[in-house]
């Protein structure tokens, strides 16, 4: 069994693959060619934005020679759940979307990091909005290594508000929402900054531009609850399950203050692309001495054993692609 620094370097070697290497993609569970994975102009999804998704990630264990897909049951939940609260009429079999993602990355003889989607958009040819279907399920697999590389980042809190549940659905991922962070990181961009962090309307830290927030304040891991405007992550469901069971932390979720940032020991940020990224500074306040703290360092460590396996493993989160 791999030591903890060999878990990190698995989950962070970035795959010798590209997306040359990727042939296929899946549509309504068909193999198609990547260039022909197509959506018509006037679609619904296109012409008003009524589309859902999901975003996993893959490991490669060169120990075990076996690639490992991280909570793929999960996100499918998650991605039925979407589609219900946005009305889309969509497939409801979580083990049949699970099964039909897993056969694409064989199919493709991928064997290194992946970040996967499986994307379901409302796909008439001339779209209405209170269209719910056909629809029409896109999956990918393609080769990815870190999302914003190993250096801690410098965050800036957003203008913009985090939208709230009384004007669009925060808790899922609908397509339409990724506006309002991708507002937030260009303005972050702009300025500066390598990454941003959305107030609600009522002036709590929410989440940022995808990924959830930790914080460590006065020696207590803190988040925000599912109700101050913040996607139900599965990453963060999956740093909450290790913090409490593996370091053994009571964990306060709880609204938390934007001056509260400026005084924290430690921030992280984590989500399935970003995974758990420390926060070196916001607004330019150095975030304790500026690098990953015990507790943030502790929780990354762990989470690169979990996606392949090497903890929390009674859960049965890393799922391995290729047959033993």
């Amino acid at each position: 069994m791999p030591s903890t620094q060999e878990a990190a370097a698995i989950a962070n070697t970035k795959p010798t693959m590209t997306r040359q290497h990727v042939k296929y993609l899946l549509k309504d569970g068909e193999l198609v060619e990547y260039d022909d994975a197509r959506l018509h102009v006037l679609s619904t999804t296109l012409k008003y934005g009524v589309g859902v998704f999901e975003g996993f990630r893959a490991y490669w264990s060169e120990d075990d020679q076996q690639l490992y897909a991280f909570r793929v049951a999960d996100h499918m939940r998650r991605l039925v759940d979407s589609m219900r609260v946005v009305e889309i009429d969509g497939p409801q079999d979580t083990e049949a979307l699970v099964h039909q993602l897993l056969g694409l990355i064989r199919a493709n003889e991928l064997r290194g990091n992946l970040h996967m989607r499986a994307q379901v958009f409302v796909d008439s040819d001339d779209g209405k909005p209170e269209d719910t279907g056909p629809s029409t399920v896109f999956m990918a697999a393609i080769p990815m290594g870190n999302y914003f590389g190993a250096t801690g980042l410098n965050v800036q809190i957003s203008s913009w508000a985090r939208l709230s549940d009384r004007s669009m659905p925060p808790r899922i991922k609908s397509i339409a929402n990724y506006q309002n962070g991708r507002l937030a990181l260009l303005e972050a961009k702009r300025n500066g900054y390598d990454a941003a962090l959305l107030l609600t309307e009522n002036g709590h830290v929410a989440e940022g531009a995808g990924y959830n927030v930790f914080m460590v304040r006065q020696g207590r891991l803190c988040t925000p609850p599912v109700t101050e405007s913040i996607l139900e992550g599965i990453t963060r469901d999956s740093v909450l399950h290790l913090a409490r069971t593996e370091l053994g932390m009571d964990v306060d979720i709880r609204p938390i203050d934007r001056t509260e940032l400026y005084s924290a020991d430690e921030i992280f940020v984590c989500g399935s692309a970003a995974e758990v990224n420390h926060v070196a500074s916001v607004d330019r306040t150095t975030i304790g001495q500026g690098t990953a703290g015990t507790v943030t360092q502790s929780l990354l460590d762990l989470y690169r054993k979990a996606v392949i396996g090497r903890a929390a493993a009674d859960q049965g989160w890393a799922s391995p692609v290729y047959p033993s």
